[in-house]
């Protein structure tokens, strides 16, 4: 199988080194067609989430996705931080990936829609091809069996449900408490609405306002972003989710403030709040990406294997789509060679014999066109049976019958 990927993900590197890593959507769409065109891959999906990043090729050649991924970045250097898998092992681990399995929150929700979102960013940048279109299909399809068929942990399904529940905690009932959520993206949207439905006073930025398509959770406020600082003291929570390349609160904002909210949480890869901000009196907790704790170990064996049995199946429909793929050039010939020995068996040239040129020419293509048909429907039946050894021994049969087509065979 003629993938390869080289990942960095929450467990093998804090947010220090994977920040270096970290994508908007534009990065992610320019950089598929950069290291597609550096590297001669016939397929190139970079998936950039919070905890991971993920970079898929196809093609044939000793592809190395970790020190391109490296270069594009400007990372140079930096290849001891990825981990490199092949082929199957490739494939697997994407349709693990999408299942929530490697997740820092186990089974969490939002992977399969990211996984998704890798691929159609990666389409729209025409860096896509059949073998990675049919591996992101499975892999996708494998997510939401796993979504909708098990439930692998009792604990928050996401990163922004883990950090209301890590506030929560902290701060013990959240009635009555106040929120500035800076971020309407879909992080910051359902870090607001879990917030307000423990009775918490959530106030959301948004850049801007559009009737109709502006989706604002229910039970919150809205403030424009440009005047966020102006809240700031009077809340006990601040929180802030988005794709901003820059901080969208620095130490210097907070400095000098009679009052500073008490617990401060910043689910954004790179980082939106300066971290330095743990430092300044007043700032009880900082929350971020790497304070999200790790995967629920406290799972069902039985849930588990569910979705294993789930991944599995998804990658034996690869490999069967993977093998007739690969086969198919040789069944091509291998039904042109079959039509040809057809063709001679029954001397058409003969059988013509005594008719007029133009009807024995019709007569001619008539009968080779049903052969060729023929062949093509027989092999067509067996496409899921025939590996290369099975087509090798097709090919010897008619070939031993037939030697006088072994100098014009091409297989």
């Amino acid at each position: 199988m003629s993938i390869c990927m080289a990942g960095i993900d929450w467990k093998s590197a804090n947010m220090d080194k994977r920040e270096a890593f970290s994508f908007t959507g534009s990065q992610v769409e320019h950089l598929c067609r950069t290291i597609a065109q550096a590297s001669g891959a016939a397929g190139c999906v970079l998936l950039s989430t919070c905890n991971r990043t993920e970079l898929y090729l196809s093609g044939a050649g000793d592809l190395q996705p970790d020190a391109l991924l490296c270069q594009a970045a400007q990372a140079e250097g930096a290849q001891t931080l990825f981990t490199v898998r092949r082929g199957r092992d490739a494939a697997r681990h994407l349709m693990r990936v999408s299942c929530g399995l490697c997740s820092q929150i186990l089974g969490e929700d939002q992977i399969v829609s990211q996984v998704k979102r890798a691929y159609a960013m990666a389409h729209e940048a025409h860096t896509t091809d059949a073998v990675l279109s049919q591996l992101f299909r499975l892999a996708a399809t494998a997510g939401k069996k796993s979504r909708t068929q098990v439930r692998l942990s009792a604990a928050p399904l996401s990163v922004a449900g883990q950090a209301v529940a890590l506030i929560e905690q902290k701060l013990g009932s959240l009635r009555g408490t106040r929120a500035l959520v800076i971020g309407n993206g879909e992080m910051g949207r359902l870090a607001s609405s879990l917030l307000a439905a423990r009775g918490c006073q959530v106030t959301v930025t948004l850049r801007s306002y559009r009737h109709g398509q502006t989706i604002v959770p229910a039970g919150c406020r809205t403030i424009a972003y440009d005047e966020r600082m102006s809240l700031v003291p009077q809340c006990d929570i601040l929180l802030s989710a988005t794709t901003s390349p820059h901080y969208t609160v620095t130490k210097s904002d907070l400095e000098g403030m009679e009052q500073i909210p008490y617990v401060v949480c910043d689910l954004s890869m790179p980082r939106d709040i300066d971290p330095d901000i743990r430092g300044l009196a007043g700032v009880s907790t900082f929350f971020d990406m790497d304070s999200m704790g790790g995967r629920d170990a406290h799972v069902n064996i039985e849930d588990r294997q569910q979705v294993e049995d789930i991944i599995a199946e998804q990658m034996q429909e690869l490999e069967r789509w993977d093998s007739y793929r690969r086969a198919l050039p040789r069944m091509e010939e291998l039904r042109a060679l079959l039509s040809q020995r057809i063709a001679e068996d029954y001397a058409l040239e003969q059988l013509t014999a005594g008719e007029q040129a133009e009807t024995a020419e019709k007569m001619q293509a008539a009968a080779r066109l049903a052969a060729d048909k023929a062949a093509q429907w027989m092999l067509a039946g067996m496409q899921n049976q025939l590996d290369e050894r099975a087509l090798e021994a097709c090919r010897e049969a008619i070939l031993r019958k037939a030697p006088q087509l072994r100098d014009r065979s091409m297989i």
